[in-house]
């Protein structure tokens, strides 16, 4: 399922894989050793059939177009600007833009065991259709786990700061296999490749609920005005079931890419399953 930061965590993977695939070539002994470079620089562009959250959509969901920009550090730190626009026609705009600060991390020298931390602010217009619109900021972190690079366990958290003051936690864990299936050089990971993703998502909802008292039916019965009051309620609940193939060609420093997903909402009125896809393309220097 697509969330703003997958776009960060994928440029800055680019990036990461970039360094230490360039790493591995054979030095050349007749010329003078190059300085380690300390900043890359990953910018993208990415169609979504429909942007969604945590699985969740609204029901004027629109596809949008997401110009990327990040500036990725050696020592693992970045900053990601993401632009927003609606694809809708003639009604088409920008409705907005993110910008994330973040630090990725790993425990041991193989990338095996790591995590990532991040904080995003949106400048997203109230009235925009985008399900984004009504964020104010996120505060994000995960943890993965991929011994021996059997699988990728992957589990995360989020809090979100609603623009109206409510504020919701949103969890996931994910399970995914990154297999290459074609190679185009013996030194990189250039070529084909497929990641299997499944995402379970849940977390809290936050919505307000009529009161129905003793009361209030008594004071029906007297004919007198029932007032009308409710309450907010806030729960944690199962969201949602993705299930993903990402389609990846490497080429040196660009990546093209295509992610079919299938999505089972739960707990939140939306009948049945539904299909999104996201493509785009990006390059690292």
């Amino acid at each position: 399922m697509f969330n703003p930061k997958l776009i960060i965590i994928f440029a800055l993977f680019t990036a990461i894989a970039f360094n230490a695939n360039a790493q591995k070539l054979p030095a050349d002994t007749t010329v003078k050793k190059q300085p380690v470079k300390e900043i890359f620089i990953n910018a993208g562009l990415q169609y979504l059939s429909s942007l969604t959250y945590a699985g969740r959509r609204d029901p004027g969901s629109v596809p949008v177009l997401l110009p990327t920009l990040t500036f990725i550090s050696r020592h693992g730190f970045f900053l990601c600007g993401i632009g927003y626009f609606d694809l809708t026609g003639s009604a088409s705009h920008a409705e907005g833009f993110s910008i994330t600060p973040g630090y990725v991390f790993s425990f041991d020298a193989k990338k095996e065991y790591g995590g990532a931390i991040s904080a995003t602010k949106y400048f997203i217009t109230n009235d925009s259709p985008i399900i984004l619109s009504s964020f104010n900021a996120t505060i994000d972190g995960q943890l993965h786990f991929n011994p021996n690079d059997i699988a990728k366990l992957t589990i995360a958290g989020g809090y979100r700061f609603g623009k109206q003051g409510q504020h919701d936690i949103v969890n996931d864990v994910e399970l995914s296999k990154e297999i290459q299936l074609i190679r185009t050089s013996k030194t990189t990971k250039d070529g084909l490749k497929i990641t299997p993703t499944i995402t379970l998502y849940s977390g809290t909802q936050s919505f307000t609920q009529p009161n129905d008292t003793t009361t209030s039916a008594l004071n029906t019965i007297l004919g007198q005005p029932t007032p009308q009051t409710e309450t907010q309620i806030k729960r944690y609940n199962l969201l949602a079931l993705s299930g993903s193939i990402q389609i990846t060609y490497a080429i040196k420093t660009w990546q093209i890419s295509f992610t079919p997903y299938l999505i089972q909402p739960y707990n939140s009125g939306q009948n049945g399953n539904y299909f999104l896809f996201t493509t785009g393309v990006s390059a690292t220097f």
